[in-house]
């Protein structure tokens, strides 16, 4: 994965998950795992308590958003687990590229809905990414726009979140315009979070 996984930790999160199946009764031929489940999971790859606060605190968030849409169908098991599980590749490393590195987890990890939870966790990043944007960041060229309802609600609420915290969209960005300055990408990823937030509210009033 160019510049953002060795093949180290590649070996060494492969290990991980060879050694939390060995041991776990978890059952990873169901369709997602129980919060209870995830947050073992998580636990045992070595997620930190800090992160899985977060996730807890975007999983409440999106989930009630979820249980509030009456206009579409909404797989609230799929936002509830997505969204707890949303920065499970932040136990191998820190960059943009733990989205594509949590997906492949997942993908690894092999519930039978593991690619819908998958594209959920990499498509989380910013406001979400384009091919050519993941060029630029170096992540594996895949589409990382929110597409469905599941994957656009965890996007969201992680962006209503810093840490446990609510915060707004501006402040959320906060941190990357502190770092590069408020550019034109920037301004396009803020803009496209308060579409999405626009067309998720559309689905409950």
């Amino acid at each position: 994965m160019r510049k953002s996984l060795n093949k180290l930790q590649k070996s060494d999160i492969d290990e991980r998950i060879k050694d939390l199946k060995a041991k776990s009764t978890i059952d990873f031929s169901k369709s997602l795992p129980t919060k209870e489940e995830a947050i073992e999971i998580m636990k045992n790859l070595g997620l930190t308590k800090n992160i899985i606060n977060h996730e807890l605190a975007v999983m409440r968030k999106a989930r009630n958003l979820a249980h509030n849409i009456t206009k579409i169908k909404v797989d609230i098991e799929l936002v509830k687990i997505g969204a707890l599980m949303h920065d499970i590749g932040r136990c191998v490393l820190h960059s943009m590229a733990h989205g594509p590195v949590g997906g492949d987890i997942i993908r690894k990890l092999g519930f039978k809905s593991s690619e819908k939870l998958a594209r959920v966790v990499e498509r989380h990043l910013l406001a979400g990414l384009t091919i050519e944007d993941a060029r630029k960041f170096e992540l594996p060229e895949r589409n990382y726009i929110p597409e469905t309802i599941e994957e656009k609600l965890v996007c969201f609420s992680d962006k209503l979140h810093s840490g446990t915290r609510k915060v707004t969209i501006e402040k959320r960005f906060q941190r990357w315009i502190e770092k590069h300055g408020l550019n034109e990408f920037l301004k396009e990823q803020i803009n496209i979070v308060k579409v999405l937030e626009e067309e998720i509210l559309g689905q409950i009033y």
